[in-house]
């Protein structure tokens, strides 16, 4: 193990935390801001002069509530995606899984690949995600109780408390959204960054205002601290192919493996984008007459529009059809 860093291993719970330091012992601490200050004190005294990267697998909010205390005292921090931890714990033959156990495969997995360094998103950003994501959930549930609203319509016998119960959550649904709506009209109005952002974004005939801030908050800083490629695989987009010397040509399909609300964020507009706006639709129809089927085609425009937004946000110049993509 390298002696110019200390590398700690993180394996996060609601109440408990178990750490794994220089490949030493596992050791325990809670998750209260008291508990999360002796861990950091501990860490540093067991580093001495030593640099500390730490290493955590995303967990959500308790990874977050982990990771930005260890970064607010100057540490090194990364959070990993779980399927990187689980794919490096069956490269180590790993049989058991505890909490002892992933955090050593955590701490493992930071030695040997010494993983990206995680910044906090702004609260602004959180605020964003959060608002959108609420707006997302409740209108998920505005669909299902509206698809239960019209089958109760044709089912027999249906009590009138149940109508009337359904027709009031819907009625309650639809008010918590535009009350959510006001809130992202609001905290767009409040920071000229974001408002800034909107409007470059929505100068790519396909993207509206509401599409627009789907895709900010679900991008985040990737949009603007990645390269083309990275983002591709942040957001899902890139290609995974299947071949392997001379008998192995399997079909290349879409990885999947990464962030899958922004790809969803990207589909509708890419929808629009197709059929309204020249520069994608003439992508578009060049990748069908090469024969390439409609999903396939859709797919390379959304990676088309997800990197013409990474360029707008970069340069802060509105579209236009003469667009060229940063190779970078």
């Amino acid at each position: 193990m390298s002696k110019e860093r200390f590398s700690v291993g993180i394996d996060v719970g609601k109440d408990e935390v178990v750490v794994v330091a220089d490949g030493g012992k596992p050791r325990s601490f809670g998750t209260t801001p008291s508990e999360l200050q002796k861990l950091i004190q501990w860490l540093r005294g067991q580093a001495g002069e030593r640099p500390l990267h730490v290493g955590l697998e995303v967990t959500g909010v308790y990874s977050q509530k982990v990771a930005q205390p260890l970064h607010d005292a100057g540490m090194k921090v990364s959070i990993i995606n779980a399927a990187q931890i689980n794919a490096h714990g069956r490269a180590l033959l790993t049989r058991t899984k505890t909490d002892q156990v992933d955090a050593r495969v955590i701490w493992d997995f930071v030695v040997k690949h010494e993983p990206p360094v995680w910044t906090p998103v702004s609260s602004g950003q959180q605020q964003l995600r959060s608002l959108v994501s609420q707006v997302d959930t409740l209108k998920g549930d505005l669909s299902q109780w509206k698809n239960r609203q019209h089958a109760q319509q044709y089912a027999l016998g249906t009590p009138l408390a149940v109508v009337d119960s359904t027709a009031t959550i819907i009625r309650q649904l639809h008010e918590q959204i535009k009350q959510l709506e006001t809130a992202l009209a609001e905290l767009t109005a409040a920071q000229p960054e974001l408002a800034e952002q909107v409007v470059l974004l929505t100068s790519v005939k396909g993207i509206g205002t509401t599409s627009a801030l789907r895709l900010l908050a679900y991008g985040g800083e990737a949009l603007l601290n990645r390269s083309r490629r990275q983002l591709d695989a942040h957001a899902g987009l890139a290609p995974a192919q299947k071949q392997s010397g001379s008998s192995v040509h399997g079909k290349s399909h879409l990885a999947k493996q990464g962030n899958a609300p922004l790809r969803q964020a990207l589909y509708m507009p890419v929808l629009v984008a197709v059929r309204y706006n020249p520069v994608f639709e003439a992508h578009y129809q060049h990748l069908l007459s090469r024969h390439k089927p409609k999903k396939v085609a859709l797919v390379a425009c959304m990676r088309k529009l997800l990197n013409i937004i990474r360029a707008l946000l970069i340069t802060k110049v509105p579209f236009d059809i003469n667009y060229q993509p940063t190779r970078t």
